[in-house]
């Protein structure tokens, strides 16, 4: 888990790193946030704020990579998801506030040189807005979408996943209804001629909207199934759940490649059109671009392209967009919270995974799990052993250097497991359907269990 976590860091760290150089690469008319004359972006002051830029972003990345070298000897898997969590996100701040440094660098070197931008007459294309969004995909191409993830949060109500089964379905709705807004979005964006030529500026136009509306498709197709893989696992063998997790997993990595690449191949078109014409306008709206948040209260627009040509901005000028960003940010919050409590419990609580007894039958229980319950009836046998099968397969649940928590297909059986990996004896409960394998962190407590269920069970 470990080095799995540092691995991620490092990967994290020199996406970041390739993706932090694109600002310092003029698009249209813009470097570093900073608007400049089109015979000024090549000028020697220019250049030189670029390539220290850019070479401070692989020196901080370099020393970040060794700043995260303690994940590998942390003890606890908790605080190896916190030092995780916190050296991401000082990470993610320290490249933001490298990108505000120079971008202050950048504005200096065009105040300093009176460096003003040609202004241009606004320029009204009518036959561009009235046919803005041919281009774009049809929002049925959304229907299979919503056919799966409607599918998904059925299916999840129904599934035996506790008490989280209504927020895995959930999540695929709010997924593709979020995307669906960003499609709202870009076919409300209104058009703004970039050049003097109505066909160059037709074509930017017709391609900055069809691939976003190929992207927002495509990515609410992707993730749409996601409600189905937690539910299926558990009725499926474990070769097939493997193969589905594999498969699952190559689909989101090529859709991650295909996201970059088409993004960058969406900018590159746009700015070969650009450079094409023989006149650019001029739209110089620094004032409203802070360190690249966009806020602009006289503007209608919730979502606004970029200024890199790659993505879309959030309008922190309107209400509408502050409580976007508030939203995005309180659910980050939580996420984070929900993913590193239940660890802490399990670590360094006295009793996380506990077991009790009743008149029907015995439960097992785990930190913001559902409860397990086995009747009497359904128990053929009660063991104490010192070892679990060596063939383990996770279908649901957490497997970490410490414990395993979850659904399990142990030796091709299904199994629910609450064990502390150091721990020995393992109480192990036999029944027709499932094996359930118990340790509490008193060894002692894990024997007394044992004593106390098989009496109950004679009694039965």
């Amino acid at each position: 888990m470990n080095v799995m976590f540092y691995l991620i860091l490092v990967i994290v760290i020199v996406i970041l790193a390739l993706s932090g150089r694109v600002p310092a690469n003029p698009h249209k008319n813009i470097i570093l946030e900073t608007t400049l004359p089109q015979d000024k972006l090549t000028d020697p002051q220019v250049l030189a704020v670029s390539r220290k830029y850019k070479k401070r972003l692989w020196q901080g990345a370099v020393i970040f990579a060794f700043v995260s070298l303690p994940i590998l000897i942390i003890p606890y898997d908790s605080l190896v998801l916190i030092y995780f969590l916190i050296d991401l996100l000082l990470f993610i701040g320290s490249f933001f506030y490298l990108e505000v440094v120079y971008i202050r660098k950048m504005t200096a070197v065009k105040v300093n040189n009176h460096w003003l931008v040609p202004t241009s007459p606004v320029v009204v294309d009518t036959k561009l807005i009235a046919a803005k969004n041919q281009k774009m995909l049809s929002v049925w191409w959304f229907l299979p979408s919503v056919v799966i993830g409607t599918a998904g949060f059925i299916f999840s109500l129904q599934s035996d996943l506790g008490q989280g089964r209504w927020l895995l379905g959930l999540i695929s709705l709010v997924i593709i209804a979020m995307f669906l807004s960003f499609y709202y979005f870009i076919a409300r964006q209104p058009v703004k001629p970039l050049t003097s030529d109505e066909k160059i500026n037709r074509s930017v136009n017709d391609i900055m909207r069809h691939h976003w509306s190929v992207l927002t498709i495509v990515s609410a197709l992707v993730l749409s199934p996601l409600a189905f893989i937690p539910g299926i696992s558990p009725a499926m063998p474990y070769e097939q759940t493997l193969a589905v997790a594999a498969g699952y997993g190559l689909v989101i990595l090529v859709y991650v490649i295909f996201i970059f690449y088409y993004l960058f191949a969406s900018r590159k078109k746009q700015d070969q059109l650009i450079a094409q014409a023989a006149e650019y306008c001029y739209h110089d709206e620094d004032q409203y671009w802070k360190y690249s948040v966009y806020i602009n209260p006289n503007d209608l627009r919730i979502m606004i392209p970029d200024r890199i040509g790659m993505n879309l901005s959030v309008n922190l000028g309107r209400p509408a967009g502050k409580w976007i960003m508030s939203l995005i940010g309180v659910i980050t919050a939580l996420i984070l919270v929900a993913s590193s409590v239940p660890l802490l419990i399990s670590d360094f609580s006295a009793n996380p995974f506990e077991l009790t007894t009743s008149q029907t039958g015995v439960s097992l229980s785990a930190p913001l799990a559902r409860t397990r319950k086995i009747d009497w009836q359904q128990i053929e046998a009660i063991d104490l052993v010192d070892t679990l099968p060596k063939k383990q397969i996770r279908v649901y649940g957490t497997a970490t250097e410490r414990y395993l928590t979850g659904e399990f297909q142990l030796d091709n059986q299904p199994a629910y497991l609450l064990v502390y990996k150091n721990h020995q004896p393992i109480l192990k409960i036999t029944t027709k359907d499932k094996i359930y394998y118990y340790t509490n962190k008193d060894s002692q407590l894990t024997r007394h269990y044992f004593t106390k269920l098989q009496k109950k069970l004679k009694a039965e």
